[in-house]
């Protein structure tokens, strides 16, 4: 019986296909294949953008250099969402690039993460404006290089104090501490001063650092690159110096002695404008030679001396305001840790900080117990590790 005539017999749908098998049967036999590929798809499922940074100039940002891959798409208009005039270095800005496809190719509704590839930033979304048309939105970090302080030298409070003009957008920075032109220390700090008391033991040394602007963590050595060094003025010191240094280690020395609130040296006379140590507790005698007590300054740096006269160390808590003295007695401003992983801000008259505050134009948080807190969210803005705020 002929295909023809059991048509006769099926149903419409079987006859179809009965018929397509003899097609195929006889494709067969004429030596052509019995099936044939599928066509390439014309939906582009993956793609991929690179962004290449550049560093230019030390605290100059230089755009990156945006490009795309794939002959089935090309590059079209990149808009970036924050003024030029405003990017710095680390802190996200918001790419839009579209991509356009090829003559015959179309986009899906969306790309997800996986399949949209983003070298140089950090993607956030990807999807279609048309059937031909993709936008793609990221976060590019701009990098720099960090620049070079205009100034380096003492505090007017305290010889033995480096001070130098902050960098901008520079998150640390490197001291090295020379001693006759030899390395005595190094050390890393976020401030823009440092204390350096316990180094600068010698007097009879002439006194001088080097310091630039670092990134201090890993993350920030993804867009900082450190700047030059830059060596600070001379810091020598003169016989009253050496005269206090040395009283101050080894008490007086002068056979005088305690007498009511004054010190009476032995030709009589009481001791006036100086410190004295005795029975290992510093005082200091004011110009009518009695013991003084409050605060006191003595050069560039202030002292508190309590209601015996003795000067006062560490914690000072006067009516719920607090300072920080220390080990030498002298008050502390700026960044402090008075214990391994406790930080506390001190402002410039010396009182501890709480809440929020902007130093080198980053925001930290200080708890009710000045304590800064780090690794937590606060107010809705959570804090690094470094107790800065991340946006």
């Amino acid at each position: 019986m002929k295909i023809r005539e059991i048509g006769a017999f099926l149903p419409r749908r079987i006859c179809a296909c009965l018929a397509l098998a003899a097609c195929l049967l006889t494709a067969g036999a004429a030596g052509r294949p019995l099936y044939t590929r599928a066509a390439e798809s014309s939906v582009i499922e993956t793609v991929s953008i690179t962004f290449k940074s550049t560093y230019g100039e030390p605290e100059e940002i230089i755009d990156p250099e945006i490009t795309a891959g794939g002959g089935s798409y090309s590059l079209g208009d990149i808009q970036y969402r924050t003024e030029y005039e405003k990017w710095k270095p680390g802190k996200k800005v918001r790419v839009e690039i579209t991509l356009t496809a090829a003559e015959g190719k179309y986009f899906p509704v969306s790309i997800n993460r996986s399949k949209c590839k983003i070298s140089g930033a950090e993607y956030v979304s990807a999807k279609a404006l048309d059937n031909t048309t993709l936008q793609v939105k990221a976060d590019y970090r701009p990098v720099t290089v960090l620049g070079t302080t205009e100034r380096a030298g003492w505090s007017s409070r305290s010889k033995k104090k480096a001070s130098w003009k902050a960098v901008s957008d520079a998150p640390g920075y490197t001291l090295t501490l020379y001693g006759d032109d030899k390395v005595v220390k190094r050390l890393n700090v976020e401030t823009n001063s440092a204390e350096l008391s316990e180094y600068m033991t010698d007097l009879d040394k002439t006194w001088y650092y080097e310091v630039k602007a670092v990134p201090l963590t890993a993350e920030q050595k993804k867009y900082l690159k450190e700047g030059a060094y830059v060596t600070s003025t001379d810091q020598e010191f003169d016989w009253e110096d050496y005269q206090k240094e040395q009283e101050r280690l080894n008490g007086p020395a002068d056979g005088g002695a305690v007498k009511g609130d004054s010190y009476v040296l032995p030709d009589g006379s009481r001791a006036s404008n100086t410190w004295k140590k005795i029975n290992d507790i510093w005082y200091y005698f004011d110009v009518a030679g009695n013991k003084a007590r409050g605060w006191i300054q003595d050069g560039p740096a202030w002292y508190y001396m309590d209601a015996s006269g003795a000067m006062k160390t560490g914690w000072l808590d006067l009516g719920g305001s607090w300072f920080y003295l220390g080990p030498d007695g002298a008050m502390q401003t700026g960044w402090i840790q008075p214990s391994p992983g406790s930080w506390y801000y001190m402002n410039q008259d010396g009182y501890m900080q709480t809440g929020w505050i902007e130093v080198n134009q980053k925001h930290y948080y200080l708890q009710a117990n000045g304590a800064m807190a780090y690794n937590t969210s606060v107010d809705g803005r959570w804090l690094g590790a470094d107790g800065a705020a991340v946006n």
